[in-house]
């Protein structure tokens, strides 16, 4: 798509949102859709997000990735509410790093948003990959229970392996399915 009809197409697509968010497509408000949209372009586009990037979503892994992460969810709420309840407290914290497979700031950032909407954890830092000295991106999460500081790496390691399967292309879904099966071999 070229980017003279990338940013027309986009706006178009935050007006439909608009719209379909309030349920009322008159015109008063698909012309309130339409400021709201030219504004967020105009906002964001500083920010570095402008035009579309190239996205791959599979319907059926990404369902599989929004299940495991409603688990996850409901699994660490429960964790959460046991520990607020109980006396005492048996809090195991950590900061622990954890380096992503894949360098795509969309995964990346839905990974760590993933992280940070699970109670107990929280997404700290995330820096960025360095081509020069070979590092990958690297997440630095907060974790309020830590049994093992492996399997809490591996929990958000399979919540990057999950979303890059639903939403990442072949080659990355490649890449990534490499570095856990060399860390299973491990």
């Amino acid at each position: 798509m070229s980017s003279s009809i990338r940013m027309p197409a986009l706006i178009i697509w935050l007006v439909l949102v608009w719209a379909l968010l309030w349920g009322d497509f008159s015109l008063a408000n698909l012309l309130a859709g339409a400021i709201v949209a030219v504004l967020v372009v105009a906002i964001a586009r500083p920010t570095g997000v402008n035009w579309f990037q190239r996205t791959s979503i599979h319907p059926i892994s990404a369902l599989v990735f929004v299940t495991y992460f409603l688990f996850q969810l409901l699994r660490s709420n429960l964790i959460v509410a046991w520990e607020i309840i109980t006396p005492g407290s048996r809090l195991n914290r950590a900061i622990i790093a954890v380096p992503m497979h894949v360098a795509t700031d969309g995964l990346i950032t839905l990974v760590g948003n993933a992280v940070t909407l699970t109670p107990g954890t929280l997404t700290v830092d995330v820096r960025e990959a360095d081509p020069d000295a070979g590092t990958p991106p690297i997440l630095y999460v907060h974790v309020l229970q830590v049994g093992d500081v492996d399997s809490a790496r591996a929990s958000v390691l399979k919540l990057e392996r999950l979303a890059t399967k639903a939403f990442g292309t072949r080659a990355q879904m490649e890449a990534v399915e490499a570095a856990a099966t060399e860390e299973i071999q491990s």
